[in-house]
Order: C-alpha cells, then structure tokens, then sequence
C-alpha cells in the first residue's frame, strides 16, 4: 500500500488478505509497517476517523530481511524484536515479499517433521523420576 493511504484502506486490504499487516512502501521500498494492533492501540484507543492517513499511525522504518538470509537468521531477527510478520527485500531494497511466524512453522514441519512433532512439551524439561511401569 502506498504512503497516501488511510486507515480504512490499510484495513480492507488487511481484511481481503485476510492477512495481520499491511506494509507501506514508497518507491517499491517498505517505510512503515501497519497491524491489527494498530488498528487497536492507536485508531480505537484514539478514536481516531478511519479516514486517517496511514502515515500517521504505521510504525516508520520497519526492520527488514533480504532474500538470502538464512531462515534461522529470520527466525532470531523476529525473535529479538518480537515481530510476526517480517518484509522482505531484495538487492535494491524493493519489497518482494513478507514473512509470517506461521509460515516459517509450516516451513518447518513440512522439512522436519519428524523433529518438530517429537519435541516435548517443555524442551529443557528433565524428568526425575521414570514413566510407566
């Protein structure tokens, strides 16, 4: 979505897409990132007209990944920041595409199934005394 957005669009474009995010690009290039927490913590806490410009309420130079970066370096690039959708850019700094947490768990059990559906509970977890007879 382009800089000279609303509000409403960001959330009929969230909602067609049925999707958490929406990423503001100028130039092909990501200059702000707007969420459904957004819509919560700052347009209905505010109650602010859904006619606002986006720019007024986006999150301004969202943190970026590249299309060769590693998927473990995503995964600890959404983990330090705490973020479930992540652009991704390419050589020129153009938005290809975004990556969601739930993606990269799709991605995950679709390559390791194995790992992933025998992990335990609580990975660190030590048993102290034996199960069963």
């Amino acid at each position: 979505m382009g800089a000279e957005g609303t509000v409403r669009d960001a959330i009929r474009l969230m909602q067609d897409a049925r999707g958490g995010c929406v990423f503001v690009t100028e130039y092909k290039r990501p200059i702000g990132v707007f969420t459904e927490r957004d819509v919560l913590t700052k347009v209905m806490a505010d109650a602010l007209p859904p006619d606002t410009s986006i720019v007024e309420v986006m999150t301004r130079e969202p943190q970026v990944i590249t299309e060769g970066d590693s998927v473990a370096k995503v995964i600890q690039t959404m983990h330090d920041g705490g973020f479930r959708h992540m652009p991704v850019v390419n050589g020129s700094g153009h938005l290809t595409h975004v990556v969601s947490v739930k993606r990269i768990v799709e991605y995950l059990v679709e390559h390791f199934p194995s790992t992933v559906f025998n992990l335990p509970p609580k990975p660190v977890q030590s048993m102290t005394s034996r199960e069963g007879a």
